[in-house]
């Protein structure tokens, strides 16, 4: 009896193990018997490949811009190999090679297992926004610089351009600073301190101060609490991040592994 009982339990877990590869086969590809992911020596594998690959790129880097290396933790090191193995696009392998190279540069001072992290928690869509926040941000920060400059000169009003700067940094701040990105993912650079959500807005109507023979009057300010979205700006986290994940391109010869 016992031994129909586990002639049924062994054929029932067999027939689930099917159905489990089946739907598997239709989530990824290579198919199921090329990857094997049911088998764990062939998952370590997989990893192993995709180490391999961020390794020879690095490595191919740091060859043709004679980079000096130093050591860095064991701490940060295994941690940074771990996360990376788990990552098959080809961008973001990319930006993990990238954020090794600057790990182990000598003539860097980033020691920090914060951004391997944090690497491992965001898609190449989150990256690319981040970068487009980046990028504005530079915009906005070399028009502010300007106008500063431009309105030292402007002594009879503001000339064409400086209106010109006026105009760019009005739009940015206007229009610019948002995340053209799903709200879940809007959510995740939040909660990873990437990007920061601009306050609301309290808009005061005018008003007007002054006094009168029998002393001071007070005026009763009107005031509208405007809540709508008004945009998002990165923070100096997400700034650091960007260039610790970042350096020039990468050069893929010697990196493929098969």
């Amino acid at each position: 009896m016992a031994s129909k009982e586990t002639n049924i339990k062994s054929s029932t877990v067999e027939k689930g193990l099917d159905l489990a590869k089946d739907f598997l086969g239709k989530l990824i590809s290579p198919t199921i018997e090329e990857v094997g992911l049911l088998v764990s020596e062939n998952v370590k594998y997989l990893r192993f490949k995709n180490q391999v690959r961020i390794l020879l790129k690095a490595k191919n880097y740091v060859e043709k811009n004679n980079i000096k290396l130093k050591e860095i933790p064991i701490k940060i090191l295994v941690p940074l190999l771990e996360n990376a193995s788990l990552e098959s696009d080809e961008s973001l392998q990319d930006k993990w090679a990238n954020l090794l190279v600057n790990m182990v540069d000598s003539e860097s001072n980033l020691q920090s297992n914060i951004f391997p992290y944090v690497l491992s928690q965001i898609s190449i869509e989150e990256f690319n926004t981040m970068k487009e926040l980046v990028t504005k941000e530079e915009v906005h920060s070399e028009s502010k610089r300007l106008l500063r400059d431009l309105q030292m000169d402007d002594r009879f009003g503001f000339k064409s351009e400086t209106k010109k700067q006026i105009e760019v940094i009005n739009n940015l701040e206007q229009e610019g600073f948002f995340l053209s990105i799903e709200d879940f993912e809007r959510a995740n650079l939040l909660r990873l301190g990437l990007v920061r959500q601009l306050p609301p807005k309290i808009h005061i109507e005018e008003f007007s101060t002054g006094g009168d023979n029998a002393g001071e009057t007070w005026h009763h300010i009107e005031a509208g609490y405007d809540p709508d979205d008004f945009g998002y700006r990165i923070t100096e986290l997400g700034q650091r991040f960007i260039e610790a994940c970042e350096c020039k391109k990468i050069n893929s010869e010697g990196s493929n592994v098969t």
